[in-house]
């Protein structure tokens, strides 16, 4: 299978979210807002500073980063889905001092910002190296960079992922979430921090839970985010009606079972430029 280019990969996970923005993070699941809290949190924005939201969705993270400075602060938050920044927007009416447009994550505009955050974010961009060189460039001194990525995950739904992933052609498999490099282990993620310029790099954990009400739940869940690509490309291969009845089969037991729920582990760094 031929990799895609950059620009390809750019642009095909902008469509995905774009076109998961009407629902994403809208469906009853407390997930990507829990996240966000957590990494403002960890990120501590200080009234008055002045923090860049990288990939900021529907503002999981950027809306709280926007109280914490206060209106003597600013938030710039980008995306490279115009719905998404349009849904940010929406919700910011009342903080005049978030702005939000759309943007490439890899290239940050210019600076000095005090904090630099990326939640669920930096995983999926083909130029990282690059992009943390920017990252560090547009820091005030000392200021910060932080980004949430995954750790360990629930491995009982691994097999309901194999009877999805194995439903598409080969040749249409998205690349998964990448679990090297950087992303493989806490050490690696503060070598690859400090090869760029970063220091004090400091990981926590934090478990996130969800649980869903019906198969119905979850399948809307899953349309209305990242792995909704998977889904796309089942539709686009002819698979999905039947892909849907094989995994609802498990699902139900699932449900009938109580264990229609699902975690997952993840990771927020933080450094200092």
């Amino acid at each position: 299978m031929t990799t895609p280019a950059p620009e390809q990969l750019k642009a095909g996970v902008t469509g995905v979210f774009d076109r998961a923005a009407a629902t994403y993070d809208q469906v009853g699941v407390d997930f990507f807002g829990r996240i966000g809290l957590e990494l403002v949190a960890r990120t501590a924005p200080a009234p008055g500073e002045r923090v860049l939201d990288l990939g900021c969705g529907r503002g999981a993270s950027a809306l709280p980063a926007a109280r914490a400075v206060g209106p003597t602060g600013r938030v710039v938050a980008t995306d490279l889905a115009p719905t998404m920044v349009r849904g940010v927007r929406q919700q910011a009416t009342d903080l005049p001092w978030l702005e939000a447009e759309v943007g490439d994550a890899e290239h940050p505009p210019a600076g000095p910002w005090d904090v630099v955050q990326a939640s669920l974010v930096l995983f999926f961009l083909p130029g990282l190296s690059g992009a943390l060189d920017r990252y560090r460039e547009v820091l005030a001194p000392q200021g910060r960079l932080g980004l949430t990525w995954f750790g360990r995950g629930d491995d009982s739904w691994d097999g309901v992922q194999q009877m999805i992933r194995e439903s598409i052609p080969e040749d249409r498999r998205p690349p998964e979430i990448p679990r090297s490099g950087p992303f493989s282990s806490v050490e690696a993620q503060h070598s690859s921090l400090a090869e760029h310029g970063f220091g004090d790099a400091e990981t926590t954990d934090f478990r996130v839970e969800v649980s869903f009400r019906d198969p119905d739940h979850w399948w809307s869940w899953i349309w209305s985010q990242g792995q909704r690509h998977l889904l796309e490309q089942l539709d686009a291969a002819g698979t999905l009606e039947d892909t849907t009845e094989r995994v609802n089969a498990v699902l139900d037991q699932r449900h009938r079972d109580g264990t229609l729920a699902w975690w997952t582990e993840v990771r927020c760094t933080v450094a200092r430029a």
